[in-house]
């Protein structure tokens, strides 16, 4: 099926929409007129990455910049005039259509941050036009998934190395005393590639001493800010204490329910880091309901990587790779849960033509 791009018009053509008396403001590298009639946006085309103003998906426009106080009002005030949303192209205007200001601060801030939210998201030809897909470059590969089962630390190493950039850690090394050995490497690691203890339920920078249903215990992650936590037998027991066991622990701080892990402590670190390194990703892809039949043959294109499932309590998610793209997989064989996390837009473009009913794609 053919899909009818807008016309192109002149700019002049696009400002005059606003009305009379408008005003016009620099909001980063838009250009924005505040008149009579409608407030108009005029972006730059192109893919200035996650977060970065302009075009951001299908349905979601980024505004960014010092803050402008006569214009605030507009993106804020439910009976301020209709937006209209055009992308600067080739020398003229292409109108993207009418939107609402789906966030901004209610009071003019530091720095202005809008989100516009398209009122009706853009087609895929039109979406490539204004926000054309780069090439992704070199991404890291995934041969350390050979390594899982003999040397998961091995295996964790190469997988941090090549996913997370290197720069400079932003706060010191913390004194950990004693710890397992993984732990420790774990930590070593952080140093070289700090957004290790950046996620948004983290490895703890100083593990701590507790106690709980299956005795002492030493915990060293959380998440749900404390709802639930990680930790292995503290002090170490048996043959096993040089990869011990971990210890779940729900409700920690309440009346608290233990169970362990079926990964020791070397194997549960990648698969505590695969699963975050998915949800903080740059670029996601999330479909709640993904027929088996449609998710099998891309699954074949991926690599499994041989771990138990992760959270089997909650989301039971397996994970699969390919360079560049990490997919969680949960479900019970009739349809799945899946989410993919990338690197670079173009990683997750190919997976737009594979049926799914996307919740979010950022591709």
């Amino acid at each position: 099926m053919t899909t009818t791009l807008p016309s192109p018009i002149t700019e002049a053509a696009a400002l005059s929409v606003a009305g009379d008396g408008a005003q016009r403001y620099a909001l980063g590298t838009a250009l924005v007129a505040a008149g009579a009639d409608a407030t108009v946006v005029l972006v730059e085309a192109g893919d200035h990455g996650p977060g970065i103003e302009g075009v951001q998906d299908a349905a979601t426009v980024l505004l960014r910049g010092a803050p402008v106080t006569g214009l605030h009002a507009r993106f804020v005030r439910s009976a301020a005039p209709p937006i209209h949303v055009y992308t600067r192209l080739d020398g003229a205007c292409l109108p993207l259509g009418r939107a609402v200001a789906a966030r901004a601060e209610p009071e003019p801030p530091a720095s202005a941050l809008v989100a516009l939210q398209l009122e009706r998201p853009l087609g895929r030809a039109l979406l490539d036009l204004v926000r054309p897909v780069p090439a992704p470059g070199p991404m890291p590969d995934v041969d350390w998934v050979d390594e899982v089962e003999a040397l998961p630390l091995r295996a964790l190493e190469s997988f941090a190395l090549g996913w997370f950039p290197a720069r400079e850690p932003t706060r010191e090394a913390a004194e950990l005393g004693p710890v397992p050995p993984a732990l420790e490497a774990f930590h070593r690691l952080a140093r070289l590639r700090p957004a290790l203890l950046d996620f948004t339920d983290p490895v703890l920078e100083r593990p701590r001493r507790a106690s709980g249903p299956l005795g002492g215990r030493l915990v060293f992650a959380e998440w749900l800010g404390g709802g639930m936590d990680w930790s292995v037998p503290w002090p170490p027991e048996g043959p096993a204490k040089a990869d011990p066991r971990v210890w779940h622990t729900e409700d920690p701080h309440g009346e608290p329910e233990s169970s362990v892990e079926a990964e020791p402590l070397s194997r549960f670190l990648l698969q505590f880091t695969l699963y975050e390194a998915l949800n903080s990703a740059p670029y996601q892809a999330w479909a709640p309901n993904a027929p088996a039949g449609l998710l099998a043959p891309l699954l074949r294109l991926l690599r499994p990587v041989p771990l138990s499932p992760h959270l089997p309590a909650h989301h039971a998610v397996r994970f699969h790779v390919a360079p560049g793209l990490i997919a969680g997989v949960s479900g019970d064989g009739r349809e799945a849960v899946v989410t993919f996390g990338a690197l670079h837009r173009a990683v997750l473009t190919p997976l737009a033509d594979r049926g799914f009913e996307w919740r979010r794609f950022d591709g």
